[in-house]
């Protein structure tokens, strides 16, 4: 279970780097179009000056990690699509700034490299960041925004290498997807989930769907239509008990003190 999920993440990754690649194409194409047809006036040089390639690429990284986020947390259709465009614009923004810093420390007279690798670094804390921010139900977890920092100055550092030798393809392809790998192979590595222990629905609208007992609090109740719920993933109208993580220890307890809470638990051998 936990190879498949990290085959998972790195593949996601590869699909953000070509994601960002052609976000960074389609976005120099448009410039160059507005700047020869509609705006000769505007300086063919100004969308690098201004780091609008940052804002691509994490445009690209942020929506598809936000949507690995909402996926595996089984958010539905809506809940999925709008946090994809809140990854997307946020990462945006977060690419602009980074790429933007990055280039201030080439102008203070630092190294190409080390400015470029810092620009990954801080992009790989912001967007991991904000899917921890709006991923509420799995909690904050600072290991996990450092493992994106940590993925993503392995990303820029391979970055660069394939950069001096010429071997980052057509349009920087190569180094693209590479980077966006790195970053969502150390997230998936670093993760702390208990994929040994689930829930599985056995009836109920959501009969089937198995939600991993990776998230910090779990409030277990019915809703309105009698579905099983877990906060997070709909409204709770009548919880039953709170399963709570501590390390890598799971806790159960009534959420009425008074009432008797029953829970049949079946063991098996391999994961679910």
């Amino acid at each position: 279970m936990k190879s498949i999920r990290l085959l998972h993440t790195s593949l996601l990754g590869l699909l953000g780097g070509v994601l960002g690649w052609s976000l960074l194409q389609s976005g120099f194409n448009i410039f160059d179009a507005l700047s020869t047809k509609v705006f000769p006036e505007l300086n063919s040089n100004w969308i690098n000056e201004f780091n609008y390639e940052g804002a691509l690429i994490g445009l690209g990284l942020g929506l598809v990690l936000q949507a690995r986020a909402s996926i595996l947390n089984h958010h539905d259709l809506m809940d999925v699509l709008f946090k994809m465009f809140i990854g997307a614009f946020l990462g945006a923004i977060f690419g602009l700034i980074c790429f933007g810093i990055g280039n201030l420390l080439i102008a203070g007279q630092i190294s190409p490299s080390i400015g470029r690798i810092t620009s990954w670094t801080l992009l790989g804390l912001s967007i991991t960041g904000t899917s921890e921010l709006f991923c509420s139900a799995s909690g904050f977890s600072v290991p996990r925004i450092i493992s994106g920092g940590i993925g993503g100055a392995i990303g820029g550092g391979i970055f660069e290498l394939l950069l001096q030798y010429h071997l980052t393809g057509t349009e920087h392809i190569v180094g693209l997807v590479l980077a966006g790998f790195s970053i969502f192979l150390i997230i998936g590595i670093t993760e702390n989930r208990i994929t040994s222990f689930a829930i599985r629905v056995l009836s109920g609208k959501q009969e089937g769907q198995i939600f991993l007992l990776d998230q910090n609090r779990f409030s277990v109740g019915y809703g309105s239509r009698n579905n099983l719920i877990l906060r997070g993933y709909a409204e709770v109208c009548d919880k039953h008990a709170h399963i709570i993580k501590k390390g890598n220890q799971n806790y159960i307890e009534s959420a009425d003190e008074e009432e008797i809470f029953w829970l049949t638990i079946v063991c098996s051998i391999n994961n679910p």
